[in-house]
């Protein structure tokens, strides 16, 4: 396994996707999100005080999107690494990456059972996040099935 799969460098652990939006004439990813802002305790566990984002990535050179989808399981970041050179952008034609800064971005999803591996490979991303925060679950029952 390639060290940076174990990192978190956008710091994106635990954060919950709620939409995953592929525009292909833009040659755009962008992910809906609930981005951990703080633990909250509570007697019969934990929940997450968070702000609804976007992670958007733009001018996608390339993209692996192994992407599922289960009723009972909520999709969530895991883990995140940004490369500036690795075997997949070593793949890439010449051409199409010239006279571009391209970079290389790894994100793992914990489907719950599952754990897939996205690959992105673009020039530009950021990261917003609204200002208002609220707290998970009781706003986002349908999380989970109790």
């Amino acid at each position: 396994m390639q060290e940076y799969k174990e990192n978190d460098e956008l710091e994106l652990y635990d954060t919950v996707i709620e939409g995953l939006f592929i525009n292909h004439r833009e040659k755009s990813i962008c992910f809906q999100i609930l981005k951990p802002i703080s633990r909250m305790d509570r007697d019969n566990g934990f929940t997450y005080l968070v702000k609804r984002g976007t992670l958007k990535f733009e001018s996608v050179i390339y993209a692996t999107i192994p992407y599922g989808f289960k009723w009972d399981e909520r999709s969530e970041f895991y883990r995140s690494a940004v490369i500036d050179n690795s075997k997949v952008i070593g793949q890439i034609p010449v051409k199409v990456k010239e006279n571009k800064d391209i970079k290389h971005f790894y994100l793992g999803i914990d489907y719950g059972e599952d754990y897939k591996e996205i690959d992105i490979v673009c020039t530009n991303y950021y990261l917003s996040l609204e200002e208002q925060e609220f707290i998970l679950h009781d706003d986002f029952d349908w999380l989970y099935v109790e």
